[in-house]
């Protein structure tokens, strides 16, 4: 990724539009990237995040909002959660036993029988993901008068090959033009800028708390690269599981006050589910939230309050076992919780205020990020992503690629001085470029001596094998102030280095090979 993505322009000079697409197994969302600065859209409901449901009615297909508040009457037909079994060819046993509309996989690829009139329909994962690509088609072109809508998806880490095949396939079909996919790790360090910095080397966590997985990755930042450590998922908790949580709270004030069980059947069951849904979304950002549900058991009315001080006792362990993945993550990356330097939390759970104060006291030592909505950061990190895409004068969309890549840092420093400047953080690819201004001490001496050298981190006496090159820049003046430095990593590993001081007219240029790194 360059320091300074390009700006895309389209023929007439106008700047042209690139989309970024979060699609999840609950929701999805998407963002528009104009002038180099990402908005996430919303959709005609004025909602910036939609429902990743589809309902196949008799004579119609209904997606997102519109699908998922007909859920109570059309259950049998409306098909949820479908990114877990996209792609797949067997039973992985990931569906909720709750789901009345449960795909099979008699064909050898995942299907859902559902009514439309009089006759029974087998209809593929594929073509319900392509209903959710259209409907977010829709939302893009009210923002574009291009006809192309170029795009990058962001995937679950959990993404299987065949995963990330039918959600292009289903983008396409939708009229989208996919410039490439990116992990949502990739993606929440992209809508933040991370990439930007090359000199330091960044920890970083990201933690992904969806509807139906909670997913911890550790991400390294070095050299305006990125390098996925370590990711962990979770299927054991999640927003689903807290909607739960609160399902059960709720049903036990009800007997209580009326000897009823609203859970007895499947009608009063969903009913009852919404309005927790609902609940939890309102305290993620209000302290109180009225909960009323009209004939919720036999005939019988159900009405209460809940505070968010109450909400936060009643899942406080089931919000404990968030942090798993994301502490298992780091382990596995052989770090400390305290060497992590930012953490990013993402998905519709991550808003809930007690959670986000678990996290920071996790990770005491990290900047927490949070600026961004956490459920619109991924659409926002692949707008990102696309906007540079379109910004290069040819792109060939591709899956992965292999980069040479700095094993060790390199730093530079005037002999004497106790600052050291990084010049490359490990992990920096090849055909990298870097100018740096060197500081002369004062009073300005008449020679100074330049080390170049490796190491993990900055050293004011590096050892003797650390050191690349030791340059020893003589007559210089009284009106020298700094050295200007030009460096340029090439593709074969050598080290190409220029050094200027006008005042004294010094101009040299050497070469380190790349024998020694």
């Amino acid at each position: 990724h360059s320091q300074y993505p390009h700006e895309a322009q389209t023929s007439n000079g106008e700047m042209s539009v690139a989309f970024g697409i979060y699609i999840g197994c609950s929701s999805c969302c998407i963002a528009v990237n104009k002038d180099g600065k990402f908005e996430v859209v919303a959709n005609a409901a004025g909602d910036r995040v939609t429902p990743a449901v589809v309902a196949f009615h008799d004579m119609e297909v209904v997606s997102g909002l519109s699908a998922k508040q007909g859920i109570i009457r059309h259950g049998a037909s409306t098909v949820l959660n479908v990114l877990r079994v996209v792609g797949t060819v067997e039973d992985e046993g990931v569906c909720p036993s709750s789901m009345s509309c449960r795909p099979n996989w008699e064909s050898g690829q995942p299907r859902y029988a559902v009514q439309r009139g009089e006759k029974t329909v087998q209809v593929s994962a594929d073509e319900v993901l392509a209903h959710i690509f259209s409907l977010l088609k829709e939302i893009a072109s009210a923002h574009t008068s291009e006809p192309e809508l170029p795009v990058v998806i962001t995937v679950p880490a959990w993404s299987s090959e065949g995963t990330i095949a039918a959600v292009k396939k289903a983008a396409n079909k939708a009229a989208f033009t996919v410039l490439t996919t990116v992990t949502q790790p990739a993606a929440a360090v992209l809508a933040y800028g991370l990439l930007n910095d090359n000199k330091h080397i960044i920890q970083v966590v990201v933690l992904h708390c969806g509807g139906t997985t909670v997913v911890g990755s550790v991400v390294e930042v070095a050299g305006g690269m990125l390098t996925l450590k370590e990711s962990i998922t979770s299927s054991a908790v999640a927003g689903d599981a807290l909607t739960d949580v609160l399902v059960q709270h709720f049903a036990t004030e009800f007997y209580k006050k009326y000897k009823g069980d609203p859970l007895e059947n499947r009608r009063s069951r969903r009913k009852l589910y919404n309005a927790a849904e609902n609940c939890k979304h309102v305290l993620s950002t209000m302290g109180t939230a009225q909960v009323y549900v009209e004939s919720l058991w036999e005939g019988v009315d159900f009405s209460t309050t809940l505070s968010r001080a109450r909400f936060d006792g009643i899942v406080s362990a089931t919000l404990a076992a968030f942090l798993q993945p994301a502490k298992e993550a780091v382990h596995r990356s052989g770090l400390a919780m305290n060497q992590i330097q930012k953490v990013v939390l993402t998905g519709g759970s991550a808003k809930i205020p007690r959670l986000q104060q678990l996290v920071g006291e996790a990770f005491p030592q990290a900047e927490f990020l949070c600026s961004v909505p956490p459920d619109e950061v991924l659409a926002a990190g692949a707008s990102t992503e696309a906007a540079q895409l379109l910004g290069q004068q040819s792109h060939t969309p591709a899956s992965s690629s292999m980069v040479p890549a700095l094993a060790t840092s390199v730093f530079c420093m005037v002999l004497g001085s106790e600052n050291s400047v990084c010049v490359f953080s490990r992990g920096t690819p090849t055909h990298s470029r870097q100018s740096l201004n060197l500081p002369l001490p004062s009073p300005i001496p008449n020679c100074c001596s330049i080390v170049i050298y490796e190491a993990e981190e900055a050293a004011n006496d590096p050892h003797d094998d650390a050191i690349l090159v030791q340059v020893n820049v003589t007559s210089l003046t009284s009106n020298s102030k700094l050295l200007k430095m030009d460096f340029h990593l090439k593709s074969d590993g050598s080290l190409h280095v220029a050094l200027q001081e006008p005042e004294a007219k010094i101009n040299r240029a050497f070469i380190i090979e790349a024998g020694r790194s």
